[in-house]
């Protein structure tokens, strides 16, 4: 192949991977891309251009045009997170477009000219300009056709478009599949093989780059899939807190039925009777629930919920953040997760106590020596010198029931304390068992102790 040859082909391949994308987006429903994923699209059409090069001397006959239909699907399926089902229809509604298109002109071009574009020979002669006009009138002929019309040509779920695939490793094995069949070919045909190796270098160069540009999809798609997470969790502790509210409310009017009923009947001692009955409602009231002001939205809703259920279960919860929580470097489903665990097990711990004993569980966080500290403790029974080695591996729970359903906690907190580049101090003694965790301030936090 010439370097002029290589050029032409090179220049058609762009073309019809542009036509491609265009089809293929349209059918998914995706023509944002073309605004959004500008990149994307460069880099598919980079790479359909290269690999057709590579496979027009490195394939035998005849598996060209069906190598570069899986190629497309599977590249298109990854960077526009498109099922590989839905993406097999977008490659293949392009190359039956292609087709359509192609005959139909050729039938006409081969009216009006006299050439035979059916014939081998004739067509050779002008297939270049031929194959330029046709591509020019494919782009448009889709522009027309699919992108000024208003409903979709697919009727697709969220699912169907949204969902991610896994199949980067499918691409891999693909390309090596072709490189184990391209060798034979090469060996028994004469292959310019420094054309062949630069082409293949650069196809496998792409597939790192699609490989990244997976990856960070995927700790996107994560990072989203947290945050959802944490804002459902706050949403279930407003629900809870809503709950405990109108539970308030109906109780508070049962109490002035009360005070009522004590007003009419008008006994002796009444007014002493009403007061001390006041006074011991404002005493639940106050410590029924409370709401605190961490610095953290979703960490206040938890510890909203936590405090009613202390107070439900006679346990005094002591929260005081000397320092807002806006100074930490943690992700919000982490801090959540954290906390939650933590206090779910500090409440348990004290809770296997004798009813009799005085239940606590403590809350602070302060700043000391650039570090963040934030402590959970609990005058619960003390962890024996066996469990204390044990307590954060994976499967071991001191819950003497449904042992199978416990023990991932800790494990849990502390893989979220080392993703976040912090330290785990763990004590526990007969008058206090406590979680010290050290993380990471904020760079450039100016906040002043609350």
């Amino acid at each position: 192949m010439t370097a002029r040859n290589f050029i032409l082909e090179s220049s058609l391949s762009i073309m019809e991977a542009l036509n491609i994308a265009l089809i293929y987006l349209g059918v998914v429903q995706k023509v944002h891309y073309f605004k959004e994923e500008k990149l994307k699209i460069a880099l598919f059409i980079i790479l359909y251009s290269i690999f057709s090069a590579w496979a027009s001397i490195g394939i035998p006959n005849g598996y060209h045009s069906v190598l570069i239909i899986l190629l497309s699907i599977i590249v298109l399926s990854i960077l526009t997170s498109t099922r590989m089902t839905i993406s097999s229809i977008g490659v293949l509604a392009s190359a039956i477009y292609f087709l359509i298109v192609e005959i139909t002109i050729m039938l006409l071009a081969s009216g009006i000219t006299g050439i035979n574009f059916f014939n081998a020979e004739e067509f050779q002669r002008v297939r270049y300009i031929f194959t330029v006009i046709v591509k020019i009138l494919e782009m448009i002929f889709v522009i027309l056709i699919m992108y000024k019309r208003k409903n979709h040509i697919l009727k697709l779920s969220y699912r169907d478009i949204e969902e991610g695939n896994f199949v980067y490793w499918f691409l891999g094995m693909f390309l090596m599949g072709l490189v184990v069949l391209s060798v034979n070919f090469i060996n028994s045909n004469k292959v310019d093989m420094l054309l062949y190796n630069i082409l293949l270098f650069l196809i496998f160069l792409f597939f790192i780059v699609i490989g990244i540009i997976d990856y960070r999809k995927k700790v996107e798609l994560i990072n989203i899939k947290n945050k959802f997470h944490v804002r459902e969790e706050y949403i279930n502790n407003l629900e809870a807190v809503v709950d405990i509210i109108r539970k308030e409310k109906h109780d508070f009017a049962n109490h002035i039925n009360t005070v009522y009923a004590i007003c009419i009947l008008n006994r002796e001692n009444s007014t002493e009777r009403i007061k001390d009955y006041l006074k011991s409602i404002t005493d639940n009231l106050q410590s029924s629930y409370k709401f605190y002001n961490t610095g953290n939205t979703y960490v206040d809703g938890l510890i909203a919920v936590k405090s009613n259920y202390a107070f439900e279960n006679n346990i005094y919860l002591d929260v005081d953040f000397e320092t807002s929580l806006e100074a930490l470097e943690i992700n919000d489903n982490d801090l959540v997760a954290i906390l939650s665990n933590i206090l779910d097990n500090a409440f348990h711990a004290v809770l296997s106590e004798p009813k009799e004993k005085k239940k606590i569980v403590s809350v602070y966080g302060y700043i000391e020596s650039n570090k963040y500290y934030l402590s959970i403790a609990n005058n619960g029974p003390m962890i024996s010198e066996e469990a204390k080695g044990k307590i954060f591996k994976k499967g071991f729970s001191t819950k003497v029931y449904n042992k199978k359903e416990h023990g991932f906690g800790l494990f849990i907190v502390e893989q979220l304390i080392r993703k976040n580049e912090g330290e785990i101090m763990f004590s526990s003694s007969e008058e206090e068992t406590e979680f010290l965790f050290i993380l990471k301030v904020k760079k450039g936090y100016c906040g002043e102790n609350s």
